[in-house]
C-alpha cells in the first residue's frame, strides 16, 4: 500500500490494527496503570463507537501474553520482565435485538459455550445443568473453577457492553426486570468466584443506578469519572497531533484551509468531550477516523446511529430541549439512571450528548452543554424527526429563513415561518397536548441549525428572552405567547426592557412579538418593531 495511511473506521480488533499497520493510538500505558494497583475489578462507561471494544481487545492480548504485537508501545517499555499469560473470558452483551427473555438467556449461554469449547471443557448447559431459573449461574462459575484448576492459572474476564439488554428494552417494564435479574444473576458470579479472577473489566455506555445488577460486587472500582483515566478512550489533543499530523495536513490540503484551521475545524466538529473534574478534551475516534479516512468534515458518528433510548426519553418526557445546554447538575444526577423512570439528563449525558463543561468544587455541581457542533446539530435533527415530517426534505426552507433572518427581513422570516408550521400534518399536533414547550423547541431547533448564534431564555436584570438570534448584522429579541398574542409578546419586550444590554451593539435592534394558537397549531398574530427603545 505504499504510503498510504490506514485508519481504523471498521474494525476493533487489535491484532489486526497492529499486523495491518493502521493508526493506532497507544493506549497502552493505561493497561499498566491498571494492573499495578491492587483492585481487580473495574467499570468504564463511555459513549458507544468510543474504542470501549477496542480497549477491551487490547487487554485481551495483553494478558493472553502476545507481547510481539506490543512491540514499540508504552506498556513494553514500562513492563520490560517477562509477561505472564492467563485465560481470559470474553463477553460481549451487544449486537442483538433483544425482544423476549429467550434472546438473553440464548445469548448468555452462547458465550459460555464458547469459553467452554475454547478452554477444552465439557459443555455442561441444558439439562445436565442444576435446576433453576436462571441456570447459568451456575455454569459460569464452575467455567471459572474449571479453567483456573485446568490451567493453574486465576482467569481474566473481560464484559463489553454489559447494559445492552436493559437498555434495549427502555419503556417495557416486565422485560427490563428479566434482564434485570438475569444480568444480575451472571454478574454476581463475578463475586463468587474472586478466589479464581485474576482481573475483570467491564464496559457499558450507561451507568444504571438502583438497579442491583452489580450488588454484592463491592469492590467493583469506577473509573468513569477518573482524571487518571479521563483518557482512557477516545483521542487527546496530544495524541491528536502526534498520531494524525500527516492526516491533518491532507485534510488541509483537500479543504483548501490552512493545517491550523484544519486542527480547527475537527475541535470545533469533533473535540469537547470531558470526563472527569480535569476536563481534558477528548475527541470522538469514530469521526475523527472518519474524517480522515474521507479528507472531509461530517457528522459522522451522529450518522452511525442515535440510540433508541435517547428518542424514548425524548418522546416521554416534557422538557424543552433549549434548556439542556448549562443545565447544573450533581455527580449523583450522572450516575443514577434508574430503568424505571427514565430521566433524560443523565441519559444525555451517558451516551455522549452532553458532557461536562464545568465543575463547581465548592458546590460539587458539573455544568453540561453539547461537547460539539456534531452533537448539537444531530440531537436538534433528531427532535425535529420527532416533531416534524420529513424534515430533510424540508432544508430549502430552513436556508430560506436563515436567510431572510441575515439580510434583516423580519417579516419574510415570520411568513416563512407560517408556512413551515401549516405544513406539519394534523396528526403530528398529539404531541402539542404533551410538551408544553413544543413551539419553542421548534422554534429553537429550527434557528439553531441555521447555524445561528441563538440563546434561549436569555437572562437580562428583568426576566427572560424567549429567543435570542444574533447575525453579523442584527440582533433579533424574539418572545412567543402560547395562546397569546403579539402585542401581548411585544409588550413584555418593551416593558422589561430586553433591548438595554444591547444598548453598545453596532447591530441593528429588531423586535419580534409572535402569537401561537393551540387550535391552530400556527402563529396567529405578529408584530415587528426596530430601533433601540430601552
Amino acid at each position: 500500500m505504499g504510503n498510504e495511511i490506514i485508519y481504523p473506521i471498521d474494525t476493533a480488533n487489535f491484532r489486526n490494527l497492529r499486523e495491518n499497520s493502521f493508526v493506532y493510538v497507544d493506549k497502552t500505558g493505561y493497561i499498566h496503570s491498571l494492573i499495578n494497583t491492587k483492585v481487580k475489578y473495574y467499570f468504564l462507561a463511555r459513549p458507544r463507537r468510543f474504542g470501549k471494544s477496542l480497549f477491551l481487545d487490547t487487554m485481551a492480548e495483553y494478558f493472553s501474553g502476545n507481547r510481539e504485537l506490543f512491540k514499540g508501545l508504552a506498556i513494553d517499555r514500562l513492563h520490560p520482565e517477562e509477561w505472564e499469560s492467563y485465560p481470559v473470558f470474553r463477553l460481549n452483551m451487544s449486537g442483538k435485538a433483544y425482544a423476549t427473555p429467550a434472546d438473553l438467556t440464548i445469548k448468555i449461554e452462547t458465550q459460555l459455550e464458547d469459553c467452554e469449547t475454547l478452554y477444552g471443557l465439557p459443555i455442561i448447559g441444558g439439562d445436565s445443568a442444576p435446576e433453576s431459573e436462571y441456570r447459568f449461574e451456575y455454569r459460569f462459575e464452575s467455567i471459572i473453577r474449571n479453567v483456573a484448576e485446568k490451567y493453574g492459572r486465576k482467569v481474566v474476564i473481560l464484559i463489553d457492553e454489559y447494559d445492552a439488554p436493559l437498555s434495549s428494552a427502555i419503556g417495557q417494564p416486565e422485560l427490563q426486570e428479566n434482564y434485570r435479574e438475569q444480568l444480575h444473576g451472571l454478574y454476581s458470579v463475578l463475586k463468587n468466584a474472586e478466589p479464581y479472577i485474576h482481573f475483570c473489566f467491564l464496559t457499558g455506555v450507561t451507568r444504571y443506578g438502583k438497579v442491583s445488577v452489580f450488588s454484592g460486587l463491592n469492590n467493583l472500582n469506577d473509573i468513569t469519572f477518573s482524571d487518571e483515566y479521563a483518557g482512557i478512550c477516545g483521542i487527546t489533543n496530544e495524541e491528536l497531533r502526534e498520531y494524525y499530523s500527516d492526516g491533518v495536513v491532507k485534510l488541509a490540503e483537500k479543504q483548501g484551509v490552512s493545517v491550523e484551521d484544519a486542527y480547527g475545524l475537527l475541535k470545533f466538529n469533533y473535540d469537547g468531550y470531558h470526563f472527569s473534574e480535569s476536563m481534558t478534551d477528548i475527541y470522538n475516534p469514530y469521526s475523527i477516523n472518519y474524517a480522515m479516512h474521507n479528507c472531509k468534515i461530517e457528522d459522522y458518528w451522529c450518522q452511525s446511529g442515535v440510540p433508541t433510548i435517547l428518542s424514548k426519553a425524548i418522546l416521554h418526557n416534557d422538557f424543552d430541549i433549549s434548556t439542556l445546554s448549562g443545565k447544573k447538575v450533581s455527580k449523583s444526577t450522572l450516575t443514577d439512571l434508574s430503568i424505571y423512570a427514565l430521566n433524560p439528563i443523565p441519559l444525555f449525558y451517558q451516551t455522549g450528548y452532553l458532557t461536562l463543561k464545568a465543575y463547581d468544587n465548592r458546590r460539587q455541581r458539573y455544568t453540561l452543554g453539547y461537547p460539539n457542533r456534531e452533537v448539537e446539530s444531530s440531537i436538534l435533527n433528531n427532535v425535529l424527526e420527532l416533531y416534524l415530517p420529513s424534515p430533510q426534505e424540508k432544508r430549502g426552507a430552513i436556508y430560506d429563513m436563515e436567510d431572510a433572518l441575515e439580510e434583516g427581513d423580519a417579516e419574510g422570516f415570520v411568513k416563512l415561518m407560517k408556512a413551515f408550521l401549516a405544513d406539519i400534518p394534523n396528526q403530528l399536533h398529539k404531541y402539542v397536548s404533551r410538551y408544553e414547550n413544543y413551539y419553542h423547541t421548534i422554534f429553537y431547533c429550527l434557528t439553531t441549525l441555521m447555524g445561528l448564534d441563538v440563546e434561549a431564555e436569555y437572562s437580562t436584570s428583568e426576566g427572560f428572552i424567549d429567543m435570542l438570534v444574533k447575525t453579523s448584522g442584527y440582533i433579533y429579541i424574539i418572545e412567543l405567547k402560547i395562546n397569546g398574542t403579539a402585542d401581548d409578546a411585544m409588550r413584555q419586550i418593551e416593558e422589561k426592557h430586553y433591548a438595554a444590554p444591547f444598548a453598545a451593539d453596532s447591530r441593528k435592534l429588531v423586535k419580534i412579538g409572535l402569537g401561537f394558537s393551540t387550535d391552530t397549531h400556527n402563529i396567529t398574530s405578529s408584530l415587528i418593531g426596530g430601533g433601540k427603545n430601552y
